[in-house]
């Protein structure tokens, strides 16, 4: 299910994170390749802890061409106490000028029939421009049925497709790049955990990217999370190395 890493590189896998947050590439040439992974001290995802400490794999392939961009990748994540929490994802994402279509798989759970273990999210953002760096975003699952989606024989799509939106503002203040972000649940849903609509992720993330002359990356990131639904706030630290192939 999850991934979130603002500043992590990665786009969205074949149908998140990861949660935890990560962006394809559209300036290192038509085809490119990125392999590389992100330590982290909580496994942080729209509003909820998912997990504690965690290795999170990952490898994209992008490419980009004129105002069109594609990713393809998968990406993991793995706890590294007591096998707590771990996951599996492939996403395929389609960006065009300011617009990104998403495809998610989450899997976290392989013993399970597909259809139960495995959580198909569409999602769609706008980015107003470079100068306006704010993006609009509307996340759905799509192929799982919630919290008794029959409600007195009529379909209730509300609890059938869990959704999540979320505002968020990218900018810099000398080398560190800041991310501010605000989202919630349009209505109650169990795989948000929460019996109510309301705000569910404030979000403050703030980290640099150190490059290497070989080529290779080390993004570094801390955000602090508050969910007002659960009265909850959550940190985590993450620290990860990448490197990218152009083809």
């Amino acid at each position: 299910m999850k991934k979130n890493n603002v500043l992590a590189i990665a786009c969205a896998l074949l149908l998140g994170m990861s949660s935890v947050a990560p962006l394809c590439a559209q300036d290192r040439g038509e085809w490119s390749m990125t392999v590389g992974a992100d330590g982290v001290s909580h496994y942080l995802w729209r509003g909820l802890n998912l997990a504690g400490p965690s290795i999170q794999p990952s490898v994209y392939f992008d490419y980009a061409k004129g105002d069109w961009a594609v990713c393809m990748g998968v990406w993991g994540s793995q706890t590294l106490l007591n096998n707590e929490y771990n996951e599996l994802d492939l996403s395929v994402e389609a960006t065009w000028r300011n617009l990104t279509l998403t495809i998610l798989d989450y899997g976290d759970d392989y013993t399970v029939p597909w259809q139960e273990g495995h959580y198909l999210d569409f999602g769609l953002s706008y980015t107003l421009s470079e100068d306006i760096p704010v993006t609009f975003s509307w996340n759905s699952i799509i192929n799982q049925t919630f919290e008794g989606s029959m409600d007195g024989g009529g379909f209730d799509w509300q609890a059938a497709f869990p959704s999540y939106f979320e505002v968020a503002y990218d900018f810099s203040l000398s080398a560190v790049d800041l991310s501010l972000a605000v989202g919630g649940i349009p209505f109650a849903s169990e795989y948000y955990e929460s019996d109510v609509p309301g705000v569910c992720n404030l979000n403050l993330s703030a980290g640099h990217e150190f490059e290497f002359e070989h080529g290779g990356t080390m993004p570094v990131s801390a955000q602090v999370m508050y969910n007002p639904l659960h009265k909850a706030a959550y940190w985590g630290v993450s620290v990860g190395y990448y490197f990218s192939l152009d083809f």
